[in-house]
């Protein structure tokens, strides 16, 4: 049996643990890519607990982890206990809701990244509402042009919505498959005394998957934090800066850190800064 299992410890050990064991020194270090690091004990540490920047970062990952956590983990359930309701179509539904998984995230990030462009389809909506109000009332209000992404109160939760509809599908998918395992007993005891719709989600339905939803939740809220750095960095690269970045969450920050400025040692020390907080959530 242990040989059976060496393939696959060897595996895990060259690809994930070896890799860990580099990232844990080279916090420690000065390091330099060409070999001519240099221990520095613990100072990399100590200027990531007093750089202002870092937790900048971190601030904007929670900001961004509470949107994701109040829409994007909520989306599925809604959609999934919606969907259970169908009483025909379900399959095209599903498929229909699935479909935005299937696209390659770079294709939905600047697919979005063009609607909230001066002259994508935000502005095209607002201004058909502009458009509206002038020809029935007689006013002249001017057409809209803004770049939205350039608004540092909005830009992050813009950044936001194009994970919260591309991952809503295969989301609702698993919930869903959670819900066709309630017993059908369930629903018509809550029939019979009286429960409607909205009596039988919160009451059956809900308990009945609160396990899935428990432990998805834990899930979400670590990925939530750590994640969303790729897709800011194709939309907004971070900004706008005023002076800091208004949707440089940190993974994003550690990624400038290590690959903009080459402090390999001091983004290492952030990954377990962040790394050290997700144990303990």
């Amino acid at each position: 049996s242990y040989l059976l299992l060496l393939p696959a410890l060897l595996s895990l050990a060259v690809w994930s643990y070896w890799p860990l064991a580099r990232g844990t020194a080279m916090a420690f270090q000065d390091y330099n890519v060409r070999g001519y690091s240099r221990w520095v004990g613990l100072d990399n540490f100590a200027a990531v607990l007093f750089s202002g920047e870092f937790w900048h970062a971190m601030l904007v990952s929670a900001e961004y982890a509470a949107l994701y956590l109040g829409l994007g983990f909520v989306a599925p359930i809604v959609l999934a206990l919606l969907l259970s309701e169908v009483p025909r179509g379900k399959i095209l539904y599903r498929t229909i809701y699935y479909l935005p998984a299937v696209l390659s995230g770079v294709v939905v990030i600047f697919l979005w990244k063009g609607f909230y462009g001066p002259y994508g389809a935000l502005n095209q909506m607002i201004n058909g509402c502009v458009h509206a109000v002038n020809a029935v009332f007689g006013t002249s209000y001017p057409d809209l042009a803004k770049a939205w992404l350039s608004e540092p109160k909005a830009a992050l939760l813009l950044c936001l919505l194009p994970t919260i509809w591309a991952g809503m599908g295969p989301g609702c998918l698993v919930y869903l498959a959670a819900l066709k395992t309630v017993p059908d007993d369930l629903y018509e005891a809550a029939e019979l005394e009286g429960a409607g719709l909205f009596g039988k989600i919160r009451h059956v339905a809900l308990p009945s998957i609160r396990a899935l939803i428990l432990i998805n939740f834990v899930g979400a809220a670590i990925g939530a934090m750590k994640s969303g750095g790729e897709f800011v960095l194709a939309m907004t690269g971070g900004g706008p800066y005023t002076p800091y970045g208004a949707t440089e969450v940190v993974g994003l920050h550690i990624f400038w850190e290590a690959f903009g400025s080459l402090r390999f040692g001091p983004a290492t020390a952030m990954a377990w800064v962040l790394g050290s907080m997700l144990i303990g959530f």
